[in-house]
């Protein structure tokens, strides 16, 4: 940091500088102007940096959630369950049949437990754009993606943008104003696929023990 300091003169009372004038005159205004060149310099709106931080903040307070869920595919597919988060790291997707599929989350891996096939197929989880709920303190303005945000009707939007890697792609959350809560999130693929999952009737605070989050040992899956 620079500090400036008035000028030296020979006379015995020193004028005030022209920028301790403009302190004194426009100091709450010059805040103002720093902030917004600063939210300009990140890429930012002071009022879409407010609600990245509303967003990340929503996250970060969560210990466990609990909701019921609608997925809609623009391919045509759709499925309901039930989905348990028990931050950091650990989620759960339960598909209602006739889908036997179950999705868990750890801290490195993505399981994809199918009952039908008896069998549980693991994918890094890094590559997949949930990763920016899981981590342990939700960060949503990282150098390596693109946020922006937008509001209309009640219902903020958060966008993130990732143009490279495996976890290529764009996943927006929305959420409702009043109050301020998930509703619903959109992912869109590196091939154009999006799948929406919509939230009902939503639950915080409820007792997800880990064992929820340990995928079927199915003893024949290596045979």
């Amino acid at each position: 940091m620079t500090i400036i300091k008035p000028s030296e003169t020979s006379s015995e009372v020193q004028r005030p500088s022209r920028l301790c004038l403009l302190k004194a005159v426009f100091g709450p205004l010059l805040y103002i102007v720093a902030i917004v060149l600063l939210a300009q310099a990140l890429g930012l709106r002071p009022a879409a940096a407010d609600s990245i931080q509303k967003a990340e903040a929503w996250f970060n307070r969560l210990t466990t959630f609990q909701a019921s869920f609608t997925q809609v595919s623009s391919d045509g597919s759709s499925a309901k369950g039930t989905f348990l988060l028990r931050r950091p790291y650990r989620s759960r997707f339960d598909y209602d049949e006739p889908v036997p599929i179950t999705l868990i989350t750890t801290k490195t891996w993505l399981h994809v437990d199918d009952a039908d096939r008896r069998e549980v197929i693991s994918y890094p989880v890094s590559e997949t754009p949930l990763r920016l709920i899981l981590t342990e303190t939700v960060n949503l303005r990282r150098s390596d993606v693109k946020t922006s945000t937008s509001s209309k009707d009640g219902i903020t939007s958060v966008t993130i943008e990732q143009d490279e890697g495996e976890a290529a792609g764009r996943i927006v959350f929305e959420f409702d104003d009043q109050p301020f809560e998930l509703r619903r999130w959109v992912i869109t693929d590196a091939n154009g696929i999006t799948t929406s999952v919509f939230l009902s009737n939503p639950v915080k605070g409820v007792d997800l023990p880990p064992s929820l989050f340990v995928p079927t040992n199915y003893p024949d899956q290596n045979n």
